[in-house]
């Protein structure tokens, strides 16, 4: 069952912000689509809570709204909306 993101908080900000929460069905993701940047899971903070895991990320520079999107082996999941303020 691929990926499913419940919500991310805070859903705008400013690129190098310290940390966007993505949280949700998000074990064993590899990477993070930000709009057209590639964030790697190295590059994050994962937290497990039973059945929930939360993935904490720094802002990439951007612009706008952007859809960021979860990945792992068995798929993608929904996309949420971040806004650069």
């Amino acid at each position: 069952m691929a990926p499913h993101i419940d919500r991310i908080q805070p859903d705008q900000g400013k690129e190098g912000q310290k940390w966007v929460t993505l949280q949700g069905d998000l074990d064993g993701t590899t990477k993070l689509l930000w709009g057209n940047k590639e964030v790697s899971v190295d590059d994050t903070f994962v937290e497990n809570y039973g059945d929930s895991t939360d993935v904490d990320v720094e802002v990439p520079p951007g612009k706008g709204t952007v859809h960021v999107v979860a990945v792992r082996d068995d798929g993608k999941s929904n996309s949420v909306d971040f806004t650069y303020v």
